[in-house]
Order: C-alpha cells, then structure tokens, then sequence
C-alpha cells in the first residue's frame, strides 16, 4: 500500500546473480524505482530508526529488492540534470495487517 507520489530514481543492485562471493562494484544491474522521503523523526525519537551515520531516510514499496550496499540514483528535479547518489545504509521493514507493506531505508 504505497500510497504517496514518488519521485523517480535508478536503483544500482549489486551481487544479484549466483556468482557473488566476491564483491564488485562493476558487477550491478540499474532498475527504475519510485521512492519518497519519510521523515523520520518520531521513528527516531523512540529509537525505532537510528543509525549514526545516517543522512536521511527514504520508503520505496515492499515489492523492491533492495539490499544495504546498494546505491540510489535520483535523476534530477523539474528539468535539472544532476545525479545525486545515496548509498543505502540499513533497511528496515514497515508491517501493517500481518505483512510487509514498504521499507525503509537509511542512506547517507
């Protein structure tokens, strides 16, 4: 139940075939994804999300395969070309009626 307007970006997975005893960063498949910013400052207060390094903290759908390690890639604002990268530090499930219904997912 993914129900906000999200904004467009490239997931960078990385080690997703049977060959992934070794890590390589050149080794990566891109995937287009709809994720949105949480705000996470109640989830922080009750220490539910925190992590020291963090930056911020954006929920993409249960439906994603995302793994820390793996890189965010947003495609830029109302026309401007530039690409920030956000390396996914943690993910963390949100459950609502007995199932996973998105993640969460603290960057830096």
């Amino acid at each position: 139940m993914f129900l906000v307007n999200g904004m467009k970006a490239k997931l960078r997975q990385f080690n997703r075939d049977e060959d992934n005893n070794v890590f390589d960063d050149q080794n990566y498949k891109e995937v287009f994804i709809k994720c949105c910013p949480f705000n996470a400052d109640e989830s922080i207060n009750f220490g539910i999300y925190t992590h020291p390094e963090a930056t911020g903290y954006y929920q993409v759908p249960r439906w994603v395969d995302v793994k820390e390690g793996d890189q965010i890639i947003f495609l830029g604002h109302r026309g401007v070309i530039e690409e920030r990268v956000h390396t996914i530090l943690e993910v963390k499930d949100e459950w609502l009626f007995n199932r996973v219904e998105n993640k969460i997912l603290a960057i830096k």
